[in-house]
This record gives structure tokens, sequence and C-alpha cells, in this order.
């Protein structure tokens, strides 16, 4: 069962480390004292409560603030983002993005590509209490059955194929599709693909950052809702 008044702690505990009381207060419209109680676990908040302060604390400018301060701006089209997505604590402040924007299309799975998509899928399923689902480029060992995809990779022109276990999904699914970076959308395109050959559903597609629009025209029709927090136009 999903416990909203834990998930506002969370985040509140996340963003204490990078701002400071007079800025939370700001952003919740709560005092020091009351949001110190918050932060060291004295006083729990309401339902209702908790699901205010997760709407405030997770707005789309503090979001799009915790990512521009820890990206890499290589060139126009390399962006590093492992000061993000191997920070537990700003895995946490996305899987609770994910959770505020999806949760009303119930996600029973959760899928990504490997390798750097894994740790948000991991934080996302476990938000949702939903399956992992990683579409791997090699055939695991072991594995007799499995679904498969192939697509044409643009930099540098290259096949790709993924993989899945024929046994992960089924018709009753309802899958999330998480990445940390999309640039072409060919990934999560094929993988959308992958995931209808198992016979699930994927509703929906969330990424933490962006590189330009091309991705949306390839996308806009797969999935029934997209969420980017952050895009590098």
């Amino acid at each position: 069962m999903h416990d909203v008044r834990r998930y506002a702690i969370d985040a509140l505990k996340v963003l204490r480390k990078v701002l400071k009381y007079r800025e939370l207060e700001v952003i919740t419209g709560l005092s020091t004292p009351a949001l110190w109680r918050y932060v060291n676990m004295k006083i729990l908040p309401t339902r209702e409560r908790a699901r205010e302060l997760l709407d405030k604390l997770l707005n789309e400018d503090v979001v799009k603030m915790i990512i521009k301060d820890n990206i890499e701006i290589i060139d126009d089209s390399i962006v590093s983002t492992s000061s993000l997505i191997y920070n537990v604590d700003f895995l946490k402040i996305f899987a609770l993005v994910a959770y505020k924007v999806f949760k009303e299309l119930e996600p029973t799975a959760i899928a990504t590509v490997e390798v750097d998509g894994i740790p948000l899928a991991v934080a996302v399923s476990e938000v949702f209490d939903a399956k992992l689902v990683v579409a791997k480029r090699r055939i695991d060992i072991g594995v007799s059955n499995y679904h498969e995809v192939s697509y044409i990779s643009r930099d540098p022109p290259t096949v790709v194929n993924l993989y899945i276990p024929s046994n992960i999904l089924d018709r009753k699914d309802r899958v999330l599709i998480v990445d940390d970076l999309l640039r072409s959308g060919r990934t999560s395109q094929a993988l959308v693909r992958l995931i209808r050959k198992t016979k699930a559903t994927p509703v929906g597609l969330y990424a933490v950052l962006a590189l330009g629009s091309r991705w949306y025209n390839v996308l806009e029709n797969e999935v029934s809702k997209i969420h980017v927090s952050y895009i590098i136009e």
C-alpha cells in the first residue's frame, strides 16, 4: 500500500540536504519548526497535508533546479547524468515525481533498457511496488524463451537487439517506461514494441532529462502519457 505520508517526508528530507529551512518555508508555506518536526519524524503529516506537501516539494521549478545543478553538458549531444542517476537521494525525488505524475495510470511494472536506466527503474518500481523489467542487449544465459526486437541506433548507425524473458510480463500488466535521458527516442520506441509483444500495455514514459524535441515526434503516439522533468533545447 502506498503511504503518501512517508513519501512526503522522504521528499522533505532529501530537499533539506540541498536547501535551507527558509527556502523550504517559501516552497511549502510551513514554518521552520513545523518542517523540522517533519524532517526529524517527531510528527507525521495527515494524508491530506502530505499530498499538499508532495505537490509543492515536487513542483517543476524545484526538480529542474536539482537537475540543472547536477548535470554536466559536454556539447550539444553529450550530457553526463551520473551525478543524478547514481545519487540515492535524487533517485528518491525522481521516483516520487513519477509516482505523482503516473499514479492514476496504476502501473504494475516498470521497464527500462540497460544500463543507465536501471537505478531509476529500481527506485520507481519500489515506490509503485511494481515489477522491474530490464531489457538487455544480449540474451541471459539460462533463459530459453524470450521476446526480441531490433532497431537502428543513429550514433553510430548500428542494429541493436533488445531482449526480455517471455514470462516476465503478461496481458494484465500496465507498464511504465523510465529512462535517465532521451535523445532520439528510438530506444524507448523499441522498448514499447517489445512490451507489446508480451501482450502487456505500455501506459506511460518518464524521463529525467531530454535533449531537443526529436524524441517527442517518435514517441508521442506510442503511450498515453509522457513526462520529462527537464528538457535541454
